[in-house]
Parts: C-alpha cells; structure tokens; sequence
C-alpha cells in the first residue's frame, strides 16, 4: 500500500483512474464507524492494518466482510498504544485459538512480526491470537465474535478442569493433546448441531472404568460441566471416549514434570 492517490494533490483536483490500485466502499451499516477510524487513528496503523487485510486475503484466499477494516484497524491501534505504554494484556485463550484457527494464527505471528518491524514497538506473543480471531471473524457470512470465542473459551476450561483433576500442566504442543483437543472440538460442534454423540460398546466402556479409573472420573467431572454450560446431555459413552483422551495426555505430565 503506498501514498494515497490524493498525495501531493490540492483540493479538487482531479484524480488519474489508473492509479487507483483499490477501492474500499463500506457498507452503510459501517460507514459512520469507518470514517470515525480514519479521523482517530495514526495513518500508520490504518495503513498497516490494510497491509494485513491484503495480505491475509492472499493467503486465505477469501474475501472479508468489509467490517475487518473498522475492528482490526481499531483493535491495532489499541495494541500498539498498550505496548507503547508497556502494558501487557494476556490472553488466556491464546493456545486454544492457535489449534481452533491455525491458518489465521500463522498470519497473525506474521502481522505481529511486522507491526514490530514497522513500528519498532514489542508485541505480546498472544497478539497473534488477537488478530486471528479478527480474521476469523471476518471469514464468517455473519461475523460475531462472541461465537467464535465461545468454542475456544469452552475448550480452555475443559483443559483447566484436567489440569486442575491432577495437579498438572498439559504440554499443549504435544500430539496427544492435540487429538484430544480434535476431538472435543467435534463433540462441541455435534453438540451445537444437533447431532448424535460417538456411541461405544458397553464392554469397552466398562473396561475403560476399571483400568483409567481417574481419567474416567476427570471425563465425569467435564461431562457434567459441559451439561450445565450447553444445556444437553452427554452421554456415558461420550464419557469413555473423552477419558480415553484424558489417559493419554497424562504421561506428557510426567515429561512436563521433569523438565
């Protein structure tokens, strides 16, 4: 993104139509909150925000609801004014965002590393999961952020509950987390949908009970918490398939342990 096409011109001026590289028409419902930005915000955070858009575009390989260009370039400028300040605001939901939103989140380190170029100004870690979840946000036919954080914000109490069960830290990069993680993901989704949980035979789900005593009764504890959170019903098979997940994490807490 270069100098605007009105750099060096005087009012009313004419404009030569073959360097306009791109148009940016927000729609009504937008527009007053658009021209607030453009009036409030450093030109180098508008312009930066713009450079992510672009970019992001091109990597995704889809459009974004108009509305990216109003709550980026406003949360941008927000980051960039706590960091001026030395303040770090710490997001909690920053591993689950990374594995929900993998795409947006490696632009999001790429945005954050070249804000710091920039603007030689020191990010957080956490603000690539910041700005992912903008970009996701602005994938959606309807954007809402409130949706897209509810997924990470349940996934992020499950791995709480299980932390909090042993007395342990979950490596959140290891493999079997990461199934785990998969796997609640879908149950969360079925759950939102409508549909019909994994089913397990009663000989399994009885053997899981008595072998992975602890890691069943972990599986309880969040089958429950998830039932009063969404309002459903989840299944004792559910439960066995969710403890299963829940005993393999627990050797990567002996790892964790001793490093």
């Amino acid at each position: 993104m270069g100098p605007g096409i009105a750099f060096g011109k005087k009012k009313k001026d004419p404009v030569d139509p073959t360097k306009i590289e791109k148009m940016f028409i927000p729609s009504f419902e937008n527009a007053e909150q658009f021209k607030e930005i453009l009036t409030t915000t450093p030109l180098d955070i508008i312009d930066l925000s713009e450079q992510i858009i672009s970019y992001a575009e091109g990597e995704l390989k889809t459009p974004f609801h108009d509305y990216i260009h109003v709550s980026l370039t406003d949360h941008l400028a927000h980051a960039v004014r706590l960091a001026r300040e030395q303040l770090v605001v710490h997001n909690r939901l920053a591993e689950e965002i990374r594995l929900l939103y993998t795409a947006e989140y490696q632009i999001g380190e790429w945005a954050v590393a070249h804000i710091e170029q920039k603007l030689a100004v020191s990010l957080p870690k956490e603000e690539a999961a910041n700005i992912a979840l903008h970009l996701y946000n602005a994938r959606q036919r309807h954007p809402n952020m409130a949706t897209a954080l509810q997924t990470a914000t349940l996934l992020n109490e499950l791995r709480e509950q299980i932390e909090a069960f042993f007395g342990q830290t979950i490596e959140t990069t290891s493999m079997t987390y990461y199934r785990f993680f998969t796997h609640m993901k879908l149950v969360l989704a079925r759950i939102e949908q409508g549909q019909t949980l994994h089913d397990m035979d009663n000989v399994i789900l009885s053997a899981v009970k008595t072998r992975y005593t602890d890691a069943f009764r972990c599986a309880e504890n969040m089958a429950a918490w998830l039932e009063q959170e969404l309002q459903t019903t989840v299944p004792q098979s559910e439960v066995g398939y969710m403890a299963l997940h829940v005993e393999r994490i627990r050797p990567d807490f002996e790892r964790s342990k001793s490093t």
